[in-house]
């Protein structure tokens, strides 16, 4: 015991800052400190986790490995520097070592030394650091390791491949993703123990050879996933016939889906065969696959008709089915209700047709139903009021007709309601209001007619509101403005990828843009859809969405414009201190512009044209940081002010107004002129084209509410229920 106390007093005097483990100290017994764990008076456990001690590897060989009962270490995050080539004096009974997240540096070959050297080692986690450096003598085995996981280091040699697959002996778990490994897959040899192989994240090429795989019969867990690979699929997957989880998503397999194996394999719960060229029909044996828990064929070249016999073999295990981007056509098959387990539906932009099967109700376990972008007509179901988890709904760009189901109130979890470009018909129902849960609610390109109702001011959480092209009469209901500091701090939105498009001016969509559920598509289909290809865009960044809402937030995103809405803008707007994008443009607006939207400090875009606005500009508007303004087509007067932003736009930004003058339209007679302005006006332009696009960007990483404790929990979802990805269409 008191060789324990010595050695870890060492290590903590090695640390440029000891006080960090001030509780390590000659008047307590080792099994007192921070950290640490003991069994019969001695310390057999070492867990020191994101605490910055800045220490190099040869102090933690040279004193903590030496601890003579030691079984696990775990130091993972701690600001671990230095060479794992350092001669090592292991414990003989450390079996489990955990160095993640740090930043040593070696070889693979130092690797297999260190793992050598701990002759009782079961467990190596190299996650996460800088290893790679290239070195190329033969490997020693590797006689007890079972585990060893060099994910997220910089491997990129080919050979360390070849050498660590020759060298596996009894080893059950390789994780290997997230390198930079280069070449052609070598042929796993004396992979009998081999259960769990992860050659995701990599720039492995070419096709997959016979016999790769072969005598790996034991394995679970296969993932070569974005990678290069070409060709068909790998060809002995047949005789893996153990597979619970197969992803071979994001590479350019081509071919068709090889179902016989597949359907061989009893234990299959997650197929993952997204973004590649796979093409053809699925035939009915699909559903011969009966455990599966997820499958995601999306983004592949698939066409036919959807199985009619999906989730008919029994009672159906199946939780997420992704079909998206790819060339499905005929009806939605009514077998679905079936699949009683089912979570996230994605039938998004196929060539489906005929009426959303109201059978879908029956699915009570059901959170996305997302089907945006086919032929679908039809009204929206009444029976899909049953579905009380659901979250989000999405039914954009398609041929629906009727009105929104009333009994939709009662499903009170629902985040995300998107029906644009259908052709929907009534008022937009009071009781929207009632949905505490809604973040995002779009209904724009409609025949919604009627006034907005005041009560979606009531909405805890609502932050994008796109009601534009449709036909809505009446005021602004200054109750919108209502919920503006009252967000419920930590409401949730699935956490999803998305795109940014900005149409242009002389766009031929109506609105600033557009929000849309993009899960799963590729980024090029984005023109097969014809209510987007013939928009001018530009397309800014991609990215995950990981914020919460927070407190005193107000909404984002409002968009009310080409409607037949009068009466004043409500001065109640300018509480919405969080608002980023104010379209009303294309209206029947009157009244004078409210002094007080100049201080909605982080207005970014506002869009007024074509309304019956009366008056000057306000002076209030110099202090707005504006990337896009249009106050053309009104009846304004006046000097335009020539401070802050508005010196930055051309003159159609305030052209075809009663009497609007200064800088950039013509002088005003007898009143101050544009102070030299002119000379500023190619260089601020400039600089506002990149403030936009930086603006923009922050439109989206301040709006994207979408759960941050939803992202914790992605690498476990993507075990049982896949990623949830959405892009934003902008």
């Amino acid at each position: 015991m008191a060789q324990d106390v010595d050695l870890l007093i060492s290590f903590k005097n090695s640390l440029v800052n000891p006080s960090l483990l001030s509780d390590w100290n000659h008047a307590k017994g080792a099994c007192e400190f921070r950290g640490i764990a003991c069994k019969a008076g001695y310390v057999s456990s070492l867990t020191i986790r994101e605490l910055p001690l800045g220490v190099d590897f040869s102090s933690v060989s040279a004193h903590i490995l030496s601890i003579p009962n030691l079984e696990t270490l775990s130091l993972h995050s701690i600001n671990l520097t230095g060479s794992i080539s350092a001669p090592t004096k292991c414990t003989a009974h450390l079996k489990r070592l955990d160095l993640s997240s740090n930043d040593l540096r070696g070889s693979v070959y130092d690797t297999a030394s260190l793992a050598t050297s701990c002759t009782s080692l079961q467990s190596l986690n190299l996650s996460n650091n800088s290893i790679g450096q290239a070195f190329y003598h033969s490997y020693p085995s590797l006689p007890n390791l079972k585990i060893l996981d060099l994910s997220y280091n910089k491997i990129a040699a080919n050979k360390d491949l070849q050498l660590l697959f020759s060298k596996l002996g009894v080893l059950k778990h390789l994780d290997l993703s997230n390198n930079n490994i280069k070449g052609s897959l070598p042929q796993i040899s004396n992979c009998t123990f081999l259960q769990y192989l992860d050659l995701s994240s990599n720039q492995l090429s070419g096709t997959v050879p016979a016999g790769t795989f072969s005598d790996c019969l034991n394995i679970t867990y296969l993932n070569i996933s974005s990678n290069h690979f070409t060709g068909n699929a790998p060809p002995d997957i047949e005789t893996s016939i153990n597979l619970v989880t197969l992803s071979l998503s994001n590479n350019n397999f081509s071919g068709e889906i090889p179902i016989s194996p597949l359907v061989a394999m009893p234990g299959l719960q997650i197929l993952e065969l997204a973004f590649n060229n796979f093409s053809g029909s699925l035939p009915n044996s699909i559903s011969n696959i009966t455990i599966l828990e997820l499958m995601d064929l999306s983004a592949n070249r698939l066409s036919g008709p959807i199985p009619h016999s999906i989730c008919t073999q029994g009672v159906s295990s199946l939780k997420v089915l992704y079909f998206q981007d790819n060339y499905f056509s005929g009806s939605i098959p009514d077998s679905l209700r079936n699949c009683t387990n089912l979570a996230s539906l994605d039938l998004s932009l196929n060539l489906l047709s005929g009426s959303i099967p109201a059978s879908l109700g029956s699915l009570s376990n059901l959170k996305d139903l997302i089907m945006w972008q086919n032929n679908l007509n039809g009204d929206i179901p009444a029976e899909l009021s049953s579905l009380k988890s659901l979250k989000n709904l999405l039914l954009d760009y398609n041929n629906l007709t009727g009105t929104i189901p009333d009994g939709l109130v009662n499903c009170t979890s629902l985040n995300w309601i998107s029906l644009a470009s259908n052709r929907l018909t009534g008022s937009i129902p009071i009781w929207i209001g009632k949905l505490e849960n809604l973040v995002i609610l779009i209904l724009r390109n409609n025949s919604f007619t009627g006034s907005i109702p005041p009560g979606l001011g009531d909405c805890k959480g609502l932050v994008w509101l796109d009601l534009n092209s449709n036909q809505l009469t009446g005021y602004i209901p200054p109750a919108l403005a209502k919920q503006s500091g009252k967000i419920v701090s930590g409401l949730l939105v699935v956490g999803r990828w998305y795109d940014q498009l900005s149409f242009s001016n002389n766009s031929r969509c109506n609105g600033f843009g557009s929000l849309l559920e993009f899960s799963g598509i590729r980024s090029d289909d984005l023109m097969r859809m014809p209510s987007i290809r013939y928009c001018n865009f530009t397309r800014y960044n991609t990215g995950f969405s990981g914020d919460n809402l927070r407190n005193n937030m107000s909404m984002l995103y409002l968009d009310l414009s080409y409607n037949q809405l009068d009466g004043h803008i409500p001065t109640e707007i300018s509480t919405m201190q969080s608002l980023l994008v104010l379209n009303l443009e294309h209206n029947q607006l009157s009244g004078q512009l409210p002094e007080k939207l100049g201080h909605i400090t982080h207005l970014i875009v506002l869009y007024l044209s074509h309304n019956m606005l009366e008056g000057m500009i306000p002076a209030s508007f110099s202090a707005l940081s504006l990337s896009k303004l249009d106050l053309s087509n009104n009846q304004l007067y006046g000097p335009i002010p020539e401070l802050g932003s508005l010196i930055t736009f051309p003159a159609y930004a305030f052209e075809n107004n009663s009497g609007l003058c200064g800088f950039p339209l013509p002088p005003c007679n007898g009143l101050p002129t544009s102070r030299g302005h002119r000379s500023q006006l190619s260089s601020t332009n400039n600089h506002s084209s990149q403030s936009w696009q930086i603006a923009l960007g922050s439109l989206f990483s301040l709006f994207f509410i979408i759960g941050f404790v939803t992202g914790q929990h992605l690498k476990q979802i993507s075990v049982y229920f896949g990623c949830d990805y959405v892009n934003v269409l902008y």
